[in-house]
């Protein structure tokens, strides 16, 4: 088809086709089946192979949670069919900076807001802090559920894109640090990619050594292939120790081998 003038691009474009399609796929897969599957495989392992019981939850002790607004959540005991905390402290934060705090000996849910009793409400602004006890204080400002402080929070590596970037939100609010998390993210977009870009490196060097041997060409693709991974795998691990910025750690895989394989296809489409 070469000799007879065909261009590469046109007699690949099928190939091309089913790598695009394979990107969609692993996209979807990585949302949609992946984090389902994830919490399964650990509830098996639990359940079926480590043998821990688990029944329903009636109450939680030392429960730490990341709520709406940069407000921290710290509970010593949550009554969950009582929708009751004991020992309360919820922090506000506003760019990263601590401007108030409720510590509460009790907070109930009344059906339509939560009420603290017994404790203490602080104001800080401009380095001082404001002071005030209070017997019953109403809080129609929150915005969590007792639903949301009864059931276990998902660890990050569980939840799919639009799960992790609201998450990502919460914490980048209340001021704590999120490269990690951005990593990630950008790497469930750049991922997929991979498919694509390991089909045009391997078209364009099995192209290259047709003459020679098409189980050469194979094999130096594979290669190819694991040291693309590999890479990737690398900047991965820098975004997560700060060496690298996220943005730089979960692209620079596909912007290098993609570079390289655009390169090398456009050779192969002038032999």
């Amino acid at each position: 088809m070469r000799a007879a003038g065909v261009p590469l691009v046109v007699i690949l474009r099928p190939v091309l086709a089913v790598a695009v399609g394979a990107a969609a796929i692993s996209l979807l897969v990585g949302e949609l089946l992946a984090p389902g599957a994830t919490r399964e495989r650990d509830r098996i392992w639990d359940e079926q192979i480590q043998r821990v019981r688990r029944d329903v939850e009636r109450e939680r002790a030392d429960v730490t949670y990341l709520g709406l607004g940069g407000r921290m959540y710290y509970i010593r005991l949550y009554l969950v069919p009582e929708q009751r905390m004991h020992e309360v402290s919820v922090l506000e934060f506003s760019q990263g900076q601590l401007v108030g705090r409720v510590d509460a000996a009790e907070a109930t849910w009344d059906g339509k807001q939560w009420v603290f009793s017994s404790g203490w409400i602080r104001h800080f602004e401009g380095g001082r802090e404001r002071a005030e006890p209070f017997v019953r204080l109403p809080a129609p400002q929150l915005g969590e559920r007792p639903s949301d402080f009864a059931k276990e929070s998902l660890d990050p590596t569980q939840m799919n894109f639009v799960q992790l970037r609201h998450y990502i939100g919460k914490l980048r609010a209340s001021g704590l640090r999120v490269a990690n998390y951005l990593v990630d993210l950008h790497f469930k977009l750049s991922f997929p990619v991979f498919n694509v870009i390991v089909v045009l490196i391997g078209a364009s060097v099995a192209t290259r050594l047709r003459l020679q041997s098409a189980a050469l060409g194979f094999g130096f693709s594979v290669i190819i292939a694991f040291v693309y991974w590999a890479f990737m795998q690398l900047g991965k691990a820098l975004g997560h120790s700060g060496v690298l910025s996220p943005y730089v750690a979960a692209w620079m895989g596909d912007v290098v081998f993609g570079a390289a394989s655009v390169l090398l296809f456009v050779q192969a489409q002038r032999r």
